[in-house]
């Protein structure tokens, strides 16, 4: 009768011990991973917005608004960024944003994963206007930021940089982010 090949039990349990040790190694690292795709994608997303409110301002030429949203049917007053925010055709040229049509609606990132940080240049960022001919007009100087922070603060933070004047938007670094 020929002999079976079989693992022992001794070698089994040295298996399962060393996929053991290379589990509680990875998933660290995976969280982490986890937390800063998280981080990337609320500051893409953020990006889209202005780069889509620029586009269609210059596209139907008339002012368009991002503005930040709870419900996403309006502006916000407390310029608080973190539920969300809306794109909007703004009848108002200057002052609050006035509501033509809502173009579309971006939901504001996990709160227990992004933590999202502004500055409206000595307030609260209400919203951002774009002309037709493409240029912000509600901001003064100095630059406004968006940051990008991990609650937890394990994972390094993201920022954006919008320009005053042009509305230019930039990927900051992670000191821009100001997270606390």
């Amino acid at each position: 009768m020929p002999k079976q090949a079989a693992f022992t039990l001794i070698e089994l349990l040295v298996a399962i011990a060393i996929m053991v040790i290379l589990v509680t190694v990875a998933v660290p690292s995976f969280q982490s991973v986890i937390a800063s795709n998280q981080l990337l994608e609320a500051r893409d997303s953020m990006l889209s917005a202005i780069q889509y409110t620029k586009g269609e301002a210059v596209a139907r030429n008339q002012p368009v608004s991002v503005c930040p949203s709870t419900d996403g049917s309006t502006c916000g007053g407390s310029g608080d960024w973190a539920d969300g925010w809306i794109v909007v055709t703004d009848t108002n040229e200057t002052g609050a944003v006035g509501i033509g049509t809502i173009l579309r609606v971006f939901d504001g990132p996990d709160a227990s994963a992004v933590s999202l940080q502004h500055n409206g240049g000595g307030g609260a960022l209400s919203f951002i206007r774009f002309l037709p001919n493409g240029l912000a007009q509600n901001m003064a100087p100095p630059s406004r930021y968006f940051g990008f922070c991990d609650p937890d603060g394990d994972v390094q933070p993201y920022s954006l940089i919008v320009a005053v004047t042009t509305g230019q938007v930039r990927t900051g670094t992670a000191a821009e982010a100001n997270c606390p």
